[in-house]
């Protein structure tokens, strides 16, 4: 495609003319934004550092005058005389004559019983009395007692293999084994208490008596 040069220097003319133009208003144009910025930024500091006050008509401020049936009654003056002040300074609690203070006999009545009600009775518990088995106890057999300090214990054939299959378990004071509790482990010998009767087993012969 051929350009036509000449129509492209005219518009190139007309161009130039019009930014020399341009160029020319230029600085009224920056003059102009600047007042502008400067008057805004001058009003925002005033609105910030004055706020606007509110305008308010002073006839708003008048109040009006209230109608003689709303207005408030004075209270009478006091027209007691000194007789109905005699119980008062007869009984005057700074005076060094007075008397102590007694709480009547009822109000002390009601206190005292709001302080101490009477104990509710308490039903006795029953005692679950153990049934003592037919029979005999399994007999036990003591093979050794082994005493450290505070800790006592004997050795002895297990009689109930349901609970523990060991052949021999150790006991201890205050343990029960097969209706039997443990009352006491002595040097070479173990009391043994059956539902209130004492046993005694001895190490060396290891016969129940």
């Amino acid at each position: 495609m051929k350009i036509n040069t000449h129509y492209l220097q005219i518009i190139a003319k007309i161009l130039t003319e019009k930014l020399r133009r341009w160029k020319n208003y230029l600085p009224v144009i920056n003059l102009i934004l600047l007042v502008s910025f400067l008057g805004m930024v001058g009003i925002s500091v005033l609105l910030v550092y004055k706020p606007p006050e509110d305008t308010i008509k002073r006839s708003d401020f008048i109040e009006k005058a209230p109608d003689n049936k709303k207005q408030l009654t004075f209270l009478d003056k006091d027209k007691k005389t000194i007789d109905d002040y005699e119980t008062l300074l007869s009984n005057n609690p700074f005076s060094q004559d007075r008397s102590d203070w007694r709480p009547s006999e009822k109000k002390i009545k009601t206190a005292t019983a709001k302080r101490d009600p009477l104990p509710k009775k308490e039903e006795p518990i029953p005692k679950v009395e153990e049934q003592k088995p037919k029979g005999n106890p399994k007999p036990i057999k003591l093979f050794g007692i082994l005493i450290l300090g505070d800790v006592k214990k004997a050795l002895i054939l297990n009689p109930d293999r349901e609970k523990n299959k060991s052949a021999y378990i150790f006991i201890e004071e205050g343990e029960s084994i097969v209706d039997y509790k443990v009352k006491n482990i002595e040097k070479d010998r173990i009391k043994l208490d059956w539902y209130g009767q004492e046993h005694v087993v001895v190490m060396r012969a290891n016969i129940r008596k």
